[in-house]
């Protein structure tokens, strides 16, 4: 009964901590082309022929320093060919902090500079957000907040 009660409270904390924020129930996800540190240029929709992980964060968000370490092991993990991850940077003064928080994880994955219209499109209430987009360019799952490893496995599987 305890586990029972314990599963409620969390999905319940669950629903109140993403209420607001844009549904993964389907809908295309809203493109963008954004620029990475490295200097690359990355449409979201060119990856529409595998699954994609956007992680969303903030350079001053502790959570997100935490929890962007598993994106590197996932990455270690799972080749670019069947999962694309990509981390965008919101919410932050100027690209020396992105660039800073970047170098201090040893950030693996492209690091996109994004700005007020992805956090409108997407409706980021709160970080780290990711999104789980599916092969068709569709939103199949989001969570916010710290994800572990395995979290982020379960999901993109």
């Amino acid at each position: 009964m305890d586990a029972f009660l314990i599963m409620i409270v969390l999905l319940a904390f669950s629903w109140w901590q993403n209420r607001g924020s844009l549904a993964a129930a389907g809908q295309a996800a809203p493109d963008f082309t954004l620029s990475a540190l490295d200097g690359s240029v990355h449409q979201l929709s060119q990856y529409q022929d595998r699954e994609v992980l956007v992680y969303f964060f903030a350079p001053w968000c502790s959570i997100c320093r935490y929890s962007a370490d598993n994106l590197n092991d996932l990455r270690a993990d799972r080749d670019e060919s069947e999962l694309m991850i990509l981390m965008v940077a919101l919410s932050y003064e100027d690209r020396s902090e992105v660039e800073a928080f970047a170098k201090d994880l040893a950030l693996e994955v492209p690091v996109l500079l994004g700005g007020e219209q992805q956090s409108q499109d997407y409706q980021i209430v709160g970080f780290p957000t990711y999104y789980v987009i599916d092969q068709a360019g569709l939103l199949a799952s989001k969570s916010m907040g710290y994800s572990t490893e395995l979290g982020m496995r379960l999901r993109t599987w």
